[in-house]
This record gives C-alpha cells, sequence and structure tokens, in this order.
C-alpha cells in the first residue's frame, strides 16, 4: 500500500491563492500532502465579477474578497454553478481530496472520484457534536445572511445571531461576539471561512471567556484526523 498522500486542491470561492483561508485549514494536516488553490473568481476583473456573480435582490448572499483585497458580496446561486466548474478543473488537474474554503451550502456540488469535503458539513455536524445543549451565539458576515444561518443551525436550540465581517475590524467582531454573550450565549462558533484565529484571539484578549468555534480550525482538525 502506498504511503503517498493525494494531492489537496483547496477551493475558494474569491481569487486564489488566500493563504488567510487555508492557513487554520493546514495548520491541522498532516505534513507531505501536496496542497494547491484555485478559485471561482481567478482571471476576472472587478467589473466581470459584478457582471456574472454580482448580489441579486432578494438572492442569498456570500462575501468573499479579490486577490487585490477588494471585499465582494456575491449571489450565491450564481456561485453554486461556478464553483461547481471549479472543483471538476480541480479534479481534472489531478487532486483526490478537494476541500470547499465557504461554509456555504452548496447541495448539488459533486467530483466523479475526488473526495469532496464541504465545511458546510463538517462545521455544523462536529459545532453541534460540541455545543449540542448550550446556548450558541453565532457570528456570520452580514445581517442579509442571518435568516439562511437560521435554517442552517437549525440542530442547535434556539442559537442567537449576530453579524461582522471578517474583512473588517477585529472592534466589530469584538462587539458582535459581546453582544452575544451579554444576551445569554455561553459558546460562540465564527461561521465563515474568512474568520481566523487570530479573532478567536481578538475575542479572549477582550475578556470574553466563552469557548470560540473558527471553523477553519474545526475543518482542519476534522480533515487532518481523516488523512
Amino acid at each position: 500500500m502506498s504511503s503517498v498522500l493525494p494531492a489537496l486542491a483547496l477551493v475558494t470561492i474569491g481569487q486564489a491563492p488566500r493563504h488567510d483561508l487555508a492557513a487554520a485549514v493546514i495548520d491541522g494536516l498532516p505534513a507531505g500532502i501536496e496542497i494547491s488553490q484555485r478559485g471561482v473568481l481567478d482571471g476576472l476583473s472587478a467589473d466581470e465579477v459584478t457582471a456574472r456573480y454580482g448580489s441579486r435582490p432578494g438572492g442569498e448572499l456570500l462575501v468573499t474578497k479579490l486577490a487585490d483585497g477588494t471585499v465582494v458580496t456575491l449571489d450565491a446561486a450564481a456561485v453554486d454553478r461556478g464553483l461547481q466548474d471549479a472543483v471538476t478543473a480541480a479534479e481534472v488537474s489531478g487532486a483526490g481530496t478537494i476541500v470547499v474554503l465557504c461554509t456555504g451550502g452548496f447541495p448539488d456540488l459533486h467530483t466523479e472520484n475526488a473526495w469532496l469535503v464541504e465545511p458546510d458539513a463538517v462545521v455544523t455536524a462536529t459545532s453541534a457534536g460540541l455545543l449540542g445543549g448550550r446556548p450558541v451565539g453565532i457570528l456570520v458576515p452580514m445581517p442579509d445572511q442571518i435568516d439562511a444561518a437560521s435554517r442552517k443551525w437549525h440542530a442547535l436550540e434556539e442559537p442567537s445571531f449576530a453579524a461582522a465581517s471578517p474583512y473588517g475590524s477585529d472592534a466589530a467582531v469584538i462587539a458582535a461576539a459581546r453582544r452575544l454573550v451579554d444576551d445569554g450565549a455561553d459558546a460562540l462558533i465564527l461561521d465563515c471561512m474568512g474568520y481566523a484565529p487570530h479573532h478567536r484571539d481578538a475575542i479572549r484578549a477582550a475578556g470574553i471567556t466563552a469557548p470560540v468555534l473558527v471553523s477553519g480550525s474545526v475543518l482542519g482538525a476534522a480533515l487532518g484526523a481523516a488523512l
């Protein structure tokens, strides 16, 4: 039996590489894995991104960054179609494991033979298993995402929600976390791959002692245990 691990592709809904998203995942992986990155928006100008994937009235929203650091809001349905193309391209390029760097739900996403790992399933199941029965507060990037998040986190008992962009100031994330704790949450979930361990550290440094689960770290630990 070969001891060589299959190549792993990290696929973002934005433009690759996204080292800020990948770092928490990679930290949980064993050494020796060949890792590549690709993005749904690779090669597109800002105007092309808006035309093909820009947010639509009434549609579910996703947030990501372009290679120059510009934050963009995208239409989830349009991203779903583009993400399938990116996943297929990763598999054709030889990836045996493909990891989506977004906690949004993409129920129709598929591969032919590669192992497809989606945070939407991994993070929700793992977090619910760890925190089920506790009052949990969940941070999402935008207020318009709270309705979709409330459906996604149905396994938790009456979770509360607040919004703060992972691409803004740490102060905004801390303030949102504090509102959740003040409202009764005794554990926090940062529900976006854009949130990073430094957000958890900032929340702790502000004196909030509730457990904080960072999506990328949860995904990396689960994936690392399986590889």
